[in-house]
């Protein structure tokens, strides 16, 4: 799927025209048409109507609407931040997990970026492995990720708090929730239901999905059990998919904190034991024979202090 051809779908859908759209966007009509053409090809289904008076969307064209949206927004502020990295002078490389890097922290950064305007940020996001891995292998100087007990590595024996290679710094409490959208008529289930609901879930080498599979394995469930509805290492999709759509998901607390505000999305909770298990920490992470530099030294104290 190429997102010039996911624009095109967007501009056509609000619009309603496929004239108009081609004037908003300069292109051909036909030209226009046959993006269109392809998007459905490569989504293998039909996403408008198609009348003397214009378009409309069939229900699949829809929910790809719903998504447009989002991925054209994250698009233009992709390129934004972008352009703000590019007038900045020095540069600090972060490694940090899909939850805290997409989230929590994209909540505070600006304040960082205040502080210390001349300095460029550059944040990747990776599942907590990965971020272990990249620090371990030098790629990146620090890393922030949910505790080391949730990853798996081969440096490590079962005793992760005190690994030799990694100096380790708890700094933020969080927990894993499962959400549903306010069309979900239960506010509590037992975990016998829990096996029979859809649930979108994180793949399966994430600290998530280590984290939810203790805690089910706690309450005799096995995760292979469950009805999966799809696998996703993003928690946008994951969070738009359980809003537009009947499925639940195991979500940190701190990433939907404005959903529930909204009220677009609500916590379900679970009659059952062992509910610890879904708690974490994020940590700052750092191998033991580096010395922190002072923009470096600037961004851990920052953090620790958020």
């Amino acid at each position: 799927m190429k997102i010039d051809y996911l624009r095109s779908f967007y501009y056509t859908a609000r619009c309603k025209s496929i004239s108009k759209a081609s004037e908003t966007l300069h292109i051909s009509q036909p030209g226009l048409s046959k993006q269109l053409q392809k998007l459905e090809e490569d989504f293998e289904a039909t996403l408008f109507e198609r009348s003397n008076k214009g378009v409309i969307l069939t229900k699949i064209g829809k929910k790809v609407f719903d998504y447009a949206e989002s991925i054209l927004q994250l698009e233009k502020n992709l390129y934004n931040e972008i352009e703000k990295m590019k007038n900045k002078e020095e540069q600090l490389n972060i490694a940090a997990c899909q939850n805290f890097g997409s989230f929590y922290f994209a909540s505070k950064i600006h304040k960082f970026e205040k502080d210390y305007s001349n300095l460029q940020i550059k944040i990747n996001t990776y599942n907590s492995s990965k971020v272990l891995n990249k620090v371990l292998n030098h790629d990146y100087t620090l890393g922030i990720l949910v505790g080391m007990e949730n990853c798996d590595h081969l440096f490590f024996e079962k005793d992760c708090q005190n690994c030799p290679y990694i100096d380790k710094i708890d700094f933020f409490e969080d927990q894993l929730v499962l959400c549903a959208s306010q069309n979900f008529d239960r506010d509590l289930i037992t975990t016998d239901e829990i096996e029979d609901l859809s649930i979108i879930i994180r793949e399966n080498d994430s600290s998530a999905y280590n984290l939810i599979n203790d805690f089910l394995n706690k309450n005799n469930i096995n995760i292979d059990d469950l009805n999966l509805s799809f696998i996703s290492n993003s928690v946008n999709i994951t969070k738009q998919a359980v809003i537009n759509g009947d499925s639940l998901a195991f979500l940190p607390k701190s990433a939907v904190t404005v959903e529930l505000a909204r009220n677009v999305l609500k916590i379900i909770d679970i009659d059952c034991d062992f509910k610890e298990l879904l708690h974490f920490k994020y940590s700052i992470i750092k191998r033991k024979d580096y010395q922190l530099n002072d923009e470096e030294e600037k961004f851990k104290n920052f953090i620790l202090s958020v």
